[in-house]
């Protein structure tokens, strides 16, 4: 077997990718409560420039990290896992348009435990929350830049473009992980 698995992902937040054979640099299981005895994993992909993404992944086993990245980005995850106050500290490469990424980054500064709304959001980046929520529909590194930790007005909002399911169930077992008592 090669240093990395290619597999095609079946629960991948960016949709242009499903369908598509991915090079993992890493698969490891999904350890949170509710996810513990299914075969849900995250398989990361790097480049030589950064983390590029993460998918949730079903039925592939683990697999060691094929590089020096791929290792650190197992090890923070690891550590975010212990300790939901763990600051993520990798470096990116994201694939999107100008204002995903100004998305990703406000993103990245909402504090684990807590939630921001679609709109409160919207509001910083001057922008709409249809728009928010698409971005973050797209964000390729589910976890390391918490979207997870935006809500709706009326409750929970969705999770990788769905309303609920498996990626909701993701998305609570995230918040709670982090102490989040909200809906």
């Amino acid at each position: 077997m090669s240093a990395h698995q290619s597999i095609r992902p079946v629960a991948h937040l960016a949709d242009a990718l499903v369908g598509t054979l991915i090079n993992y640099s890493s698969v490891i299981p999904f350890p949170l409560a509710g996810f513990g005895n299914t075969s849900l994993s995250l398989a990361i992909t790097t480049t030589d420039k950064g983390l590029a993404g993460i998918d949730y992944v079903h039925d592939l086993p683990a697999q060691d990290p094929a590089d020096k990245l791929a290792k650190e980005v197992v090890r923070q995850l690891e550590c975010y896992f212990e300790d939901p106050q763990w600051h993520f500290d990798l470096p990116l490469d994201l694939a999107g348009t100008p204002f995903q990424h100004r998305l990703w980054r406000a993103l990245s500064k909402v504090p684990a435990g807590t939630t921001d709304t679609y709109g409160q959001l919207a509001s910083r980046l001057s922008s709409g929350a249809q728009a928010v929520g698409q971005a973050c529909r797209r964000n390729p590194v589910p976890v390391v830049v918490p979207c997870h930790r935006i809500v709706s007005l009326q409750g929970m909002g969705g999770y990788a473009g769905e309303v609920d399911g498996e990626k909701m169930a993701i998305k609570r077992a995230l918040l709670a992980h982090e102490g989040y008592s909200g809906d």
